[in-house]
């Protein structure tokens, strides 16, 4: 098949959705498919065998700007592509939507996935005013969990096919050395939804329970919030325990958690959390909210702990820092039970929509 993915967010960005649409693209070449990326990310990587087509059009944010003029240039480029399916990714972007309604008028079937929970309440009301004059015009919608597939659901009133992110389940079965103490690692953007101050408050709990334990944590990641966490760390002298390493690349997250005697994510709204997946596979116990699709990934004392409020949250980093049997029973669960997340079976997965759609 010829198919065309459209996307914000590609390479050199740096993040989980790239890192998903990136493999997908370079999966669906491996399977003979011809793959042509529609982005509006500046100076994109060009991967062998892909083509890519970077359309300038101004920002808001990470997502490109309403702008429902370009759709006619939308067409054109999809036009000349002539693909046999167009996939989009995200639900807010004028990129995403315009090519929906691109593809509709040239009679070209379509898949939106949704990559983010519709919560907290507001955004799940504009949301859904947004699905049920836009989204409708895709062939199928698909979602990465359960839970943002429940949410689709009620924004759009259609049925949403449910897509996990994937791994190379190989690649992340990563060898792990000696480690001198605890060394936390966390893997996120540093914004005010993921709640990365609620880092450094498990960081604290943490060395107030084991005093003359050697406890450490690294954050690979950036953003706003980072002279938050800096100021919070310098306040509660922590700051010697804590390296802010910067956002990584995948090579440098993988070295990162093969040192790793624990993951720990405190975002409240993740609908999928593929920096858990990828610690489960190289079998890195957790500690996570137990809220959007992280429960799909993570059972609660067996891959690692889950909590439901912050201040559980600071009190399972701590608990599983410095209880060395629960954190070894949970590192020996943690990569069993993943073969349907392996990019072998997800892109099989696509491939399937891709045919429905064209059904359609």
């Amino acid at each position: 098949m010829r198919i065309a993915l459209v996307t914000d967010w590609w390479l050199p960005r740096i993040g989980g959705i790239e890192s998903q649409v990136a493999d997908l693209a370079a999966m669906l070449v491996s399977r003979g498919h011809t793959v042509r990326v529609l982005t509006t990310t500046e100076r994109p990587v060009i991967p062998p065998g892909i083509e890519v087509d970077p359309i300038r059009v101004p920002m808001f944010g990470d997502i490109a700007a309403p702008d429902l003029r370009r759709i006619a240039e939308l067409a054109e480029r999809l036009a000349n592509a002539r693909p046999d399916v167009v996939h989009a990714h995200g639900m807010f972007s004028s990129l995403a939507i315009g090519s929906l309604i691109a593809a509709r008028r040239l009679g070209v079937p379509s898949v939106s996935t949704i990559h983010s929970l519709l919560q907290p309440w507001p955004v799940f009301v504009g949301a859904t005013v947004i699905f049920r004059l836009f989204s409708n015009r895709a062939s199928l919608i698909a979602a990465v969990s359960a839970a943002a597939a429940n949410d689709v659901r009620r924004a759009s009133g259609r049925e949403v096919v449910q897509i996990p992110n994937g791994v190379h389940l190989g690649a992340w079965q990563v060898p792990h050395g000696s480690s001198d103490g605890v060394h936390i690692v966390a893997i996120t953007r540093l914004v005010r939804k993921k709640s990365p101050v609620d880092l450094v408050y498990g960081l604290h709990e943490a060395l107030r329970r084991a005093p003359r334990r050697r406890v450490r944590m690294t954050i690979a990641g950036d953003g706003p919030e980072r002279s938050r966490v800096e100021r919070e760390a310098a306040r509660l002298k922590i700051s010697g325990h804590l390296e802010l390493r910067g956002a990584c690349t995948r090579a440098e997250v993988r070295e990162l958690l093969a040192t790793a005697s624990m993951l720990v994510q405190p975002g409240r709204y993740e609908a999928f959390g593929l920096a858990l997946l990828e610690a489960r596979a190289a079998g890195v116990p957790v500690v996570a909210m137990a809220s959007g699709g992280v429960p799909e990934l993570v059972e609660d004392r067996r891959h690692g702990l889950l909590a439901d409020t912050a201040q559980a949250f600071r009190t399972a980093v701590a608990e599983l820092a410095t209880n060395d049997d629960l954190r070894a029973r949970c590192a020996a669960a943690a990569p069993q039970g993943l073969e349907r997340f392996d990019w072998d079976r997800v892109i099989a997965d696509h491939e399937a929509v891709y045919a429905r759609a064209a059904e359609r």
